[in-house]
């Protein structure tokens, strides 16, 4: 199905989804709408003469359902390509959009992963084009963006490259305590002192100085 939006030799190297976790707020709005119609509807029942009210809250109910299945439903359809050429995203149900950035005018590409993402394993790519005026385009929530990142660098390098290594933050050193420093200091120079008045200069009268000429 995707390979309509490719051309003649363009080679598919890998077809990713976004992170399931992009349903995470529509599955619980549905979830929670649906609970509080539900309340609703029984806290409103047969017994109390709210018929009307319940037709009401389940066709609430039905819409509710079917907007969480339409997104679902687009979830499914989009796409993310890296081919030997570009990558591309292909969005959209019913009016497809295709966008699509080759790596001849990709300038930087830059790679993130929040916490939330190492723990449910998806990042973000960040795409910089070569153009001043370009805009900087974000690709959310991609899964395996280790594989993902090293898959397009791969084909930009020309050859592979090592799987990468998570290096660890160095932390910045403390500020140091001036005022430690500075009674230490002190101490240092008044001890000093007291040894030049322990071993000061010889005062003994050595007699009247020599004349010259």
């Amino acid at each position: 199905m995707t390979h309509r939006y490719l051309g003649p030799s363009e080679e598919v190297i890998r077809v990713a989804h976004r992170h399931v976790s992009v349903l995470a707020r529509p599955l619980f709005s549905t979830v929670v709408l649906l609970g509080g119609l539900a309340a609703l509807g029984f806290l409103t029942g047969p017994d109390s003469g709210g018929d009307t009210l319940d037709q009401v809250c389940g066709g609430l109910a039905v819409l509710v359902l079917l907007r969480f299945l339409l997104r679902l439903r687009r979830w499914s359809s989009e796409r993310l390509l890296v081919t030997d050429q570009r990558i591309v995203e292909v969005s959209g149900m019913i009016a497809r959009r295709v966008s699509s950035w080759p790596y001849a005018r990709i300038h930087d590409l830059g790679y993130r992963r929040s916490m939330p993402g190492r723990l449910l394993g998806f990042g973000s790519l960040t795409i910089a084009g070569t153009a001043p005026e370009a805009p900087v385009w974000v690709l959310e929530r991609i899964p395996d963006p280790d594989g993902f990142y090293r898959d397009v660098m791969e084909v930009i390098m020309g050859e592979p490259i090592p799987p990468m290594i998570e290096v660890e933050e160095e932390t910045e050193p403390e500020d140091p305590d001036w005022d430690e420093w500075y009674a230490e200091i002190s101490a240092e120079f008044s001890d000093r002192r007291d040894d030049r008045a322990e071993f000061g200069p010889d005062e003994a009268d050595t007699g009247p100085l020599p004349r010259v000429g």
